[in-house]
This record gives C-alpha cells, structure tokens and sequence, in this order.
C-alpha cells in the first residue's frame, strides 16, 4: 500500500455480536483437503487407498493399518512455496509467500493374533497427526478501474436496513460517544454490519447524509479509480487420527478412523484506492483494512476396506463422513481516508480499535466416497489408481437464533460435487525407490472462473536402510481463481493463477 498508512493501534476492546458478513470461499477452504502425508504419500500423488503401509494412506482410506506386519513410526517436513500471479484490469502482479513446518506423524502398532489359525490375524492400533491444509498465502492485485470501492460503503449506507437505509442516528457519534463506543453499540443492534459500514465511511467523509433517513451519497465523484489488494491468509487446518484395523485372513483388512480437526487461520485484507480524477472538494484517497481470525474444532470419521483379489492386485474402498465443525470469528476493521475540504487535503483515521468476538457457528462439509485399485509387481515396484466423489453443494451453516437459509442456498446453487483422480506409482532398484504422481480435481464451483479445475504432478525418490528409511518427495499443484477487489459495490475481479511448490521430507521406522 502507498501514500496513507498507520501502524495499527492496540485492541482495547473485545465484544460479542451475531451479524457478520460470510465469505462464501471460507467453507469451500475448510472442506478442501490437500494431498500432504508422508514424503512418499506426497510423491505418489496421495494414491493410496488400496495400498496401506504408509501411516498416511490412513486419510484415504483407513484399512491401509492392517497391512503394517511391524510397528511402525514416521514424521514428515515441509517447506511449501506459493507464488500468485494476479491480472486486474490489464495490469499485473505477483505475490509469493513460503512456509516451514513439521505438517505430519504417527505410528501403527500391531498386536499379532496368538493363535494364527484363526480368521483375525492381527489387529493394528493407529494415531496420526497431520495437516489437511496450510493456509500460509499472499494474494495482490492492482490496476486501474472506473469504479470505486466507496460504493461499498454507499450499497451498506442505502440498503443495509433490510433494504432501506441506515438511521443517521447509527453514524453520528452523540456529545461524549467515541467512535469506539458507537461501534460497539452497533455491534448489538439489528443489521449491525452494515449499520458499522456506513458509520466508518460516513466519520471518514466518505458519503453524506440527506437528512431525515432519506439515504446517502458518495462525497465526491470520479471516473478513474487506482485500486491496490493485498491479503494475506496463515494459519492451518490439522486432524488428529486414532485408527483401529483388522486383518483377516491376509486377505481381508478392516478399518476405521475417529478424526479430531483443528481450524486456526487468521485473513487480513487491505484495499488502498486513489481518486485519479480531478478533485477540488470531496473524496481523494482511502485505505481500508480488515482482519478475520477463524478459530474452532470438530470431528469426523472414516471406514474403509482393501481385498487382495490375488497376492499382486488390490481393491479399497472408502468412506470419509462429514466434518462437523464448531467455529468462532474474531473481526477488526479501520478506514482511513484523505478529503479535501476548501481546497485544503485533511486525513481521517476512524479505527474503532475493538475486536469483535462473534457468536459461535456450525458448518457440516461434505463426506466424500473412494474407490481404488493397486497392482504391486512384486519387489519391483506398484502402480495405484484412486477415485473420490464429493458433494460441496451440501455444505451447511448454522448457529442458534440465526437464519443462514440464503448462505445455504447459495452452496446449494452454486457449488457442485467434484471428481478427483489420483494416479501413483513406485519402482525399485535394490534400496532405492523412485516415485511419481499425477492428481486432477474438478472445481468445487459449478462456475470455473471462480476457482477452476486443480493440476497437480508429483515425484520423490526413497531409500531404505532395512529398519528404516528416508524419503524426499516434490509436488507442484496450479489453480486459477478469481477474487473481488471488495466483497460488493464493484464488479472488480482479479485473475488470480497459483503456482504452489512442496517439498518433504520423511524419516521413518519399524520396531
């Protein structure tokens, strides 16, 4: 950002609210799921669902314990490497970001039957820990557009009553009331959000009033808008696993996992624009910031089979249950503008400096449906087949004493059941193993332009000193998106094309 800028001031104020505006992406990035396991499980494209032996092949499918002959432990670094290439209005931009972290482990124990006669062989005990998604990420788009962001504030001002537009009462600060104080007060009242929106633009001259709740208008006008969009998105989406796996006969293997999610990530967004139009009195410049840190828990489960056919080729099949997760917002926002008044350019900084703490909410993703097929070619190597359906228009919000019907129904409309292929395969060459992957998943959105079909191609390379062994395995993934420069009031869109780049690395053993 340029031109207007201030540190952010201390958070002197935390508050309760209900009303809270929903990004629609947010439940589409909750319930998406990367393909992030062990380096092995990374370099084969995630395509384990009929192959088990790897601690990670439990996310596909959670038979794959009961196929473990030895207790077994791994754990699994990352350095992952976004890099997004935005277009907006002809012009371009680039933004990277990268992260470090440790995204997996686990161990299998296996309990050997004591009479090998019988149908169960043996019983496997799990517990993984491992990241479905990393959200570190950095989006900026800038470019020239003949619409302003401040119809933002004007559609709150006009039509955030329940189609009429906010009392004056809710923008005016009375004798004695800080910003603070009328931000909190609107916090409570019904179309609050709103009501908040338009108490920002109208203390930073942004629009005025008609008088007598008649509405508002812009203060100011232009044709020639320079806009800038940076946000930054960090944070995770983990799962602990505890498993239980049985095999019978050697032919046979049984299994189901109790999953525990953790959602912490945190969205800062900041939108600086410039009236490039000849101003003499009214609106010149204004830098509007907000950060969102989503927070909460939930739980889901998964069963899953695998059948040797014959000693060489294997059929999995699974099911991985909905994620019922119980979330919490927190929100801050601030505004600052430069109007000119008499000829004279004045700043404004309306920064309620409060963080509102919103009302706890529920969101149900979609379970989803594997198949998958393996052939192993005896010591030589394997080669391995997965296929997933998953429903996002079933995607489902809710929270007590709030009516999320058109939040619902926009998922309902608008998103649409995707078809994932994963294709991995492994050849070795004595202690060395070589690898490769390929991965397609549709878009969730029955609009591509949205956010488009997912490419992914993967390879890594292994080695085994007998007990143990180490891994390393690369994956590339692409996806296009669109993004708005603001949530309403323009029809800006930037073309956002990510590249992301992960590399692991993996150390594991059987005792």
């Amino acid at each position: 950002m340029k031109k207007i800028y201030l540190p952010l001031l201390v958070i002197c104020g935390l508050v309760q609210a209900q009303a809270q505006e929903f990004n629609p992406a947010d439940a589409v990035k909750i319930g998406s799921q990367q393909v992030n396991g062990s380096a092995r499980f990374n370099a084969m494209g995630g395509a384990f669902g009929a192959l088990g032996g790897d601690v990670s092949a439990l996310q596909i499918n959670p038979a794959g314990s009961a196929l473990f002959n030895y207790n077994n432990f791994n754990f699994t670094g990352n350095v992952q490497i976004q890099k997004n290439n935005s277009l907006f209005n002809g012009s371009s931009s680039t933004a990277k970001e990268s992260d470090l972290n440790l995204s997996n482990f686990g161990a299998i124990f296996v309990i050997d039957s004591k009479n090998q006669d019988q149908a169960l062989k043996k019983v496997t005990i799990g517990l993984g820990y491992h990241t479905n998604a990393r959200f570190n990420d950095r989006y900026f788009s800038s470019g020239v557009s003949n619409q302003s962001v401040t119809n933002y504030f004007l559609d709150h001002a006009n039509y955030g009553y329940n189609g009429a537009s906010i009392p004056v009462d809710y923008v005016k600060t009375r004798e004695g009331e800080s910003i603070t104080d009328l931000y909190d007060f609107l916090n409570g009242e019904p179309n609050g959000f709103s009501a908040q929106q338009a108490m920002l633009a109208y203390q930073g001259y942004l629009i005025n009033d008609n008088g007598s709740d008649t509405g508002y208008t812009l203060n100011g006008s232009g044709s020639s808008f320079y806009q800038e969009n940076e946000t930054y998105v960090s944070g995770f989406n983990n799962q602990l696993t505890g498993n239980v796996g049985f095999d019978i006969n050697k032919k046979l293997y049984l299994g189901a996992n109790l999953n525990v999610h953790f959602i912490d990530y945190l969205t800062s967004s900041a939108i600086y624009e410039e009236n490039q139009s000849p101003v003499t009195d009214g609106y010149k410049e204004l830098l509007f910031t907000n950060h969102t840190y989503t927070y909460g828990s939930g739980f889901s489960f998964n069963v899953g089979g695998i059948f040797k056919a014959t000693e060489e080729f294997r059929i999995g099949a699974s099911y991985q249950s909905p994620t019922w997760m119980s979330l919490q917002d927190e929100f801050s926002q601030s505004l600052q503008t430069n109007i000119i008044q008499d000829g004279k350019l004045n700043f404004y900084n309306i920064d309620p400096a409060i963080t509102t703490l919103y009302n706890k909410y529920s969101i149900k993703n979609p379970g989803s449906f594997t198949g998958s097929l393996a052939y192993v070619f005896g010591t030589k190597g394997l080669l391995s087949v997965d296929y997933t359906r998953k429903d996002y228009s079933t995607i489902k919000y809710k929270a007590d004493g709030a009516d999320y019907s058109l939040t619902n129904n926009y998922y309902k409309n608008n998103l649409q059941a995707t078809n994932e292929f994963r294709i991995g395969g492994e050849y070795r060459i004595n202690q060395v193993s070589l690898r490769a992957g390929y991965r397609f998943a549709n878009s969730p959105y029955k609009n591509k332009e949205t956010i488009g079909d997912l490419t992914s191609y993967s390879g890594g390379i292994g080695y085994s000193f007998g007990a143990s062994r180490i891994d390393l395995g690369y994956q590339f993934w692409q996806q296009d998106s669109q993004q708005n420069i603001i949530s309403s009031g323009t029809n800006g869109l930037a073309n956002i094309q990510s590249k992301n780049h992960n590399i692991s690395l993996t150390y594991s053993a059987s005792f």
